[in-house]
């Protein structure tokens, strides 16, 4: 055995912190959503799902994953960026004109709008903050 008999535990455990230190910095970067509902048909199916990279780059057409909206107050009541996800799509970004309405969206908003009309969205829940907006749909499923 000798003196390099501690190489290979001390070699497994600094190999099983890298593994655990990158799956780690994989779960930050992405995720993975289920598609709950009908709200993105045609473009997303009920049942499918959409890999999502976090991103501050969001344009007007992107597919986002966001925090769900309180019921009540909407996306005025800013939350911790965490489950249940929505997957809604952007109709305008900030100083951008309020899809059929008045007014324009505020400075650090975006307007986000389901592709199915009769999904829940800025419609019901106003301009969501971009700190509760996830990242941006790389691939759906």
């Amino acid at each position: 055995m000798g003196s390099s008999s501690w190489l290979f535990p001390v070699l497994l455990i600094a190999a099983a912190a890298l593994v655990a230190e990158s799956v780690r910095q994989l779960r930050r970067r992405w995720t993975l959503v289920k598609v709950e509902g009908r709200s993105m048909e045609p473009a997303l199916k009920d049942g499918g799902e959409v890999l999502a990279k976090r991103t501050r780059r969001i344009a007007v057409g992107d597919v986002v994953v966001v925090a769900a909206p309180d019921p009540d107050l909407g996306w005025a009541e800013v939350r911790r960026l965490k489950a249940p996800w929505w997957i809604k799509r952007v109709a305008a970004g900030p100083g951008d004109p309020v899809p059929g309405g008045d007014g324009a969206v505020p400075a650090g908003h975006y307007y986000l709008l389901s592709d199915n009309p009769e999904g829940e969205d800025s419609r019901r829940h106003g301009p969501c903050p971009e700190q509760m907006i996830f990242g941006t749909m790389v691939h759906g499923f």
